[in-house]
């Protein structure tokens, strides 16, 4: 009976305890508002600091997921980054990111190329890591498999601002994969899926969310 106690208590410790929390151990330095980009070259990833649009966490969009809080399309996104759209492509560059670079206007029906990126959130002042399941909602379910789309003289000329699309997308930096590229007729009849953020999950409107994008190993 005593060791039925002891197993249940271990099983019951293991359950409260966070698994992701010891992820960021070694991470010291936080982007913020005023040094929005961090490149962490030897750990090979990219930091940015993000603000809640909770208009998005409370209603669904079509595929803006995070954009730069300059760029055209800042209002439509669930984060706000204050990342520059092109300094984060840079970044990535940096970190040894390969990007696909293989879709365009006319390229409907595709899939976004480069390295898989492995996209985490933290929610300070937790340091508990979350996955983008975890805190963006997909409608019809296939989930997030964030790629390194690059096109970076697409972006710039939009200048849409878009960092992470949740489909896959030839203006915005990084897409999901899970997606194929749609026009803009078939995305208001009939979308890929619709998207928002998870209220349970985010903080209210304009706290800020750490998104931290690795290269998949």
């Amino acid at each position: 009976m005593k060791r039925l106690s002891v197993l249940i208590l271990i099983v019951c410790m293991v359950t409260l305890t966070p698994l992701n929390t010891k992820a960021i151990s070694d991470i010291t330095d936080l982007p913020s508002k005023d040094n929005p980009l961090i490149i962490d070259e030897k750990n090979k990833r990219v930091l940015i600091y993000t603000e809640v649009h909770e208009m998005n966490v409370h209603q669904s969009n079509v595929h803006w997921g995070v954009v730069f809080k300059g760029g055209r399309f800042q209002d439509r996104a669930i984060l706000r980054s204050y990342a520059y759209h092109l300094d984060f492509h840079d970044a990535l560059l940096k970190i040894g990111a390969n990007p696909g670079n293989n879709l365009n206007k006319d390229t409907i029906g595709q899939y976004v190329e480069g390295d898989i990126l492995d996209v985490k959130a933290i929610i300070p002042p937790s340091k508990t890591i979350y996955t983008l399941n975890e805190i963006f909602h997909d409608e019809t379910g296939k989930g997030f498999l964030i790629k390194f789309g690059g096109n970076r003289k697409a972006s710039e000329q939009q200048n849409t601002g878009c960092i992470t699309c949740l489909e896959s997308c030839w203006i915005s930096i990084t897409s999901n994969a899970n997606y194929p590229q749609t026009g803009a007729i078939k995305r208001f009849l009939n979308p890929n899926s619709k998207f928002k953020g998870k209220a349970n999950v985010l903080p209210e409107d304009g706290k800020p969310v750490i998104l931290i994008y690795s290269i998949k190993k």
